[in-house]
C-alpha cells in the first residue's frame, strides 16, 4: 500500500528532522518584537520553577517519542537515513523510482503510517505534562521564547537547575 496523503508524508518527515519541538506549537513572529516582547516579560520564580518541571517532563517524552519512532521504522527494515531518503522522494512524486523494490515503498508506507499515529500521542502528552506544572502552553511557549532570546532569563533558569 502506497500513501495516498501528502499530509500523511508530510507529518511523518517530522521523524527526517527528529525535530519535536516546542516550536512546532509556537506561532510566529517577527524577530524584533519577538525579541521585544521576549525582553519585557518578567516571570515569577514560582512560573520559572513550573517552567523547569515541564521542560524536564517535555524532553524526556520528545525523546521517547523520537526512540518509538526510529523503533517503527527500523521495525520495518528501514534505517532511519533511507526512510528519509524514501519520504523525499514520495513528496518529490518520485517513490518508484528511489524504491529499490515494491516490498520498500510497502515497508516505507507501513511505517510512516505508524510514525503519523504516534505525533498526536506525543502531542497530547506534552500538552498535559505542561499542563501539571500549572502553565497552560501558549505562557510554556512565551517562557520557551523568553529562555532562547533573553540572557536574563537563561541566567534565572541555569539558577534554578543548579539549585535542583
Amino acid at each position: 500500500m502506497v500513501f495516498k496523503k501528502t499530509g500523511t508524508i508530510a507529518a511523518a518527515l517530522l521523524v527526517a528532522s527528529v525535530y519535536f519541538g516546542n516550536t512546532a506549537y509556537a506561532q510566529e513572529a517577527t524577530p524584533n518584537a519577538t525579541a521585544q516582547a521576549a525582553s519585557d516579560q518578567e516571570f515569577t520564580d514560582q512560573e520559572l520553577q513550573s517552567f523547569v518541571a515541564a521542560n524536564t517532563a517535555v524532553t524526556e517524552l520528545q525523546k521517547a517519542s523520537r526512540d518509538t519512532m526510529v523503533a517503527v521504522i527500523e521495525g520495518h527494515s528501514l534505517t532511519l537515513e533511507r526512510f528519509n531518503e524514501l519520504a523525499k522522494a514520495h513528496r518529490a512524486q518520485k517513490l518508484d523510482e528511489v524504491a529499490e523494490n515494491p516490498e520498500e515503498i510497502a515497508s516505507f508506507s507501513e511505517a510512516a503510517q505508524e510514525v503519523v499515529k504516534i505525533q498526536p500521542e506525543t502531542r497530547e502528552k506534552v500538552q498535559q505534562a505542561i499542563e501539571e506544572q500549572g502553565l497552560t502552553k501558549e505562557k510554556y511557549d512565551a517562557m520557551m521564547k523568553a529562555y532562547r532570546e533573553d540572557p536574563e532569563v537563561q541566567k534565572q533558569i541555569r539558577k534554578i537547575v543548579a539549585q535542583k
